[in-house]
């Protein structure tokens, strides 16, 4: 799918030509945002660390890990209560910055690597992103979902949202087959 016909199938759904539909569009992605985290959307970052503060990227949604050049571990802490020991360094996240919390004998790295979860880019910005291009149905049924909104359809709204949840759980599945690790061992009592 394109995303020209992205908006022909939903005129052809909805049967009206005046729906503004890259809003709808833009609607839709500020919905599925939060929801799509999946290994597509994985990156990583160098993020450099000035008194003990380090910005987050702005298409930052969930963290996985943070790595320095040191043999630091670093770890969640909580803001009122940084209990790290020696070879740790505890992070927590402040708005779109991250403050980290060393142990008294030692040092946050100049500069972290962070693994995170990001957010997909806008359609309207760009022509396509990994979640258009791999699951062009979850699009399609939360911009009509969004349409249906819009046109006051309470019964249209219904049936997208859960068609919407049937295409996430589609999504979700593939994450987690995606995020598979380790060893496959194929032994006769394996298929038994």
């Amino acid at each position: 799918m394109t995303y020209d016909e992205l908006i022909s199938t939903v005129y052809s759904y909805t049967i009206r030509e005046d729906i503004p539909v890259t809003t709808m569009i833009r609607l839709a992605e500020a919905n599925l945002r939060p929801l799509t985290k999946h290994y597509l959307g994985e990156k990583t970052a160098v993020l450099t660390v000035t008194d003990e503060l380090a910005s987050l990227p702005a298409d930052f949604i969930e963290m996985r890990a943070i790595t320095g050049a040191s043999r630091n571990i670093y770890k969640p802490i909580s803001a009122t209560v940084a209990n790290v020991q020696e070879g740790e360094v505890g992070y927590y996240r402040i708005a779109d910055d991250l403050s980290f919390v060393a142990a008294s004998n030692g040092s946050v790295d100049p500069e972290v690597t962070l693994a995170y979860w990001s957010a997909f880019p806008a359609l309207t910005s760009t022509s396509s992103n990994w979640l258009f291009d791999r699951f062009p149905n979850i699009y399609l049924r939360a911009v009509l979902k969004e349409s249906f909104r819009w046109l006051k359809d309470a019964e249209g709204v219904a049936i997208e949202d859960a068609a919407l949840r049937e295409e996430l759980s589609s999504l979700f599945e593939d994450d987690r087959r995606g995020r598979q690790t380790g060893p496959i061992y194929w032994s006769p009592s394996s298929w038994q």
